[in-house]
């Protein structure tokens, strides 16, 4: 046995000593292997800090100093001051939509079809924008569709590309020829047949001639200026030579372009008879073609904003934003009518939130519910409405909440039945039932631990 082991024993050892022998040869054979290269890690995207702000503007404030960097192209500088604006309010609409501008690619957002369009006296960005994509916010994209470093620096006769076709230009109608004067036509003069001879009357030439009585000579002369008048050719061709000019017809003329006085009194004029859409409507045309008549843009100004007062009122957001966008882009400065179009952004979220609010009641999903009308209160806290619904809301929610309550309760789940009544508690604290059950259950659960020590 111990023969046996000892045998054993050497065959191991010179099965070591071989093996080791092969792995050196081998080693040798190969050659000193080349160390892998280091993978090369890619650099990891670090999250862009954004630095605290250096003062202390309303979130307002520095949308009005983003749109004046914006227009000067300081696009860096806006962007934070949108950033630190949403970072404060994040609902703040307006400032999305400019950071969306600076960051989408122009062409895939605007388009590739295009036309040249020629600016005129008076025109800025925001106008264009305004005319042709029916939004004059967009002048951020459609200054980066053209390339322009600096979009306040717009010079008449520029050529800019217009994203989109070209909207036909409505002929003007042609100015009617001017009438030639006509003469007038001179009376006919008064001819005095003379009297025929004795001849007719059966007298000779020898015979002298009677004088016609009185009577019968005024009735010859009144005969002759009757019967001269009538010459059919002469008269047709009277007729007929008025008829070869194209009659002028009412409303074809065009009227005399007015002066900047006179768009400011029939603008004013407008107003006073209560028709203040007329008004904006006149100015707005007529601030084109007086480009230094500052009393138009103030006007317009103080029209919009009116106009704007009007549409919130009659609860017409949409056009109130689109009102209020207008005057921000006449007066940027204007800290108000900012003010006012976060306020009717603000509301026209909450609507949204609102109608979302009220399906998710109908169909049941009363903690969404209750859950999505308190979000339509942040936006518009004075919507009555939405008060209203989720007290609606929330008694239906503590009356469930109250009977799953009791129902762990005499099981004796008292953890989950507390539970319940602590939701109840966060959505009403004077609710008149789980205060009391509350507290019961939690006594309960102390004579029981105590049971079980």
């Amino acid at each position: 046995m111990k023969d046996l082991l000892r045998n054993i024993q050497d065959f191991l050892k010179i099965l070591i000593i071989t093996l080791f022998a092969l792995s050196i040869s081998a080693c040798v054979a190969l050659g000193p292997q080349q160390q892998p290269e280091p993978v090369e890690e890619e650099p990891q995207e670090q999250a862009e800090v954004i630095p605290p702000p250096p003062d202390s503007l309303t979130p307002s404030q520095r949308v009005r100093k983003a749109l004046e960097q914006l227009e000067h192209g300081e696009y860096e500088n806006a962007r934070l001051q949108l950033t630190w604006a949403l970072q404060e309010k994040p609902t703040l609409q307006i400032a999305t939509n400019l950071l969306q501008q600076m960051d989408a690619d122009p062409i895939d957002h605007l388009g590739m079809k295009s036309f040249f369009y020629d600016v005129e006296p008076g025109d800025s960005l925001s106008i264009i924008a305004k005319k042709f994509l029916n939004d004059p916010l967009k002048f951020v994209i459609l200054a980066r569709y053209n390339k322009l470093e600096n979009p306040s620096k717009l010079a008449p006769g520029q050529r800019i590309r217009v994203p989109g076709v070209m909207p036909e230009r409505k002929r003007p109608k042609p100015k009617p020829k001017p009438k030639p004067p006509q003469p007038e036509a001179e009376a006919a003069p008064m001819v005095q047949e003379p009297v025929e001879p004795a001849a007719s009357s059966g007298m000779t030439t020898d015979q002298p001639a009677e004088t016609p009585e009185p009577a019968a000579e005024t009735g010859q002369i009144e005969a002759s200026t009757i019967s001269i008048p009538e010459e059919p050719e002469q008269l047709q061709v009277e007729i007929e030579e008025p008829s070869q000019q194209p009659a002028e017809l009412p409303g074809e003329t065009e009227p005399a372009a007015m002066t900047a006085e006179e768009a400011l009194s029939s603008a004013m004029g407008l107003h006073a008879e209560g028709n203040l859409s007329a008004a904006i409507y006149l100015l707005e045309n007529e601030i084109s073609q007086h480009p230094n008549a500052k009393e138009l843009p103030q006007l317009l100004a103080g029209y919009y904003d009116k106009h704007a007062d009007l549409l919130i009122n009659q609860g017409s957001l949409d056009n109130a934003r689109t009102t209020l966008e207008k005057l921000i882009i006449l007066d940027s400065s204007n800290d108000a009518a900012i003010n006012k179009l976060i306020l009717v952004e603000d509301r026209i979220e909450a609507q949204k939130l609102m109608q979302t609010a009220q399906d998710q009641q109908t169909a049941g999903s009363l903690e969404e519910a209750y859950q999505t009308y308190s979000q339509v209160l942040t936006y518009d806290p004075d919507n009555q409405s939405a008060k209203d619904a989720q007290v609606v809301v929330r008694d239906q929610l503590t009356d469930s909440y109250h009977r799953s309550a009791m129902q762990l309760f005499r099981k004796q789940e008292l953890d989950e039945a507390i539970g319940f009544w602590n939701k109840i508690l966060e959505l009403n604290p004077n609710h008149p039932l789980a205060p009391g059950y509350k507290a019961r259950a939690l006594e309960m659960k102390q004579q029981l631990q105590k049971i079980d020590q």
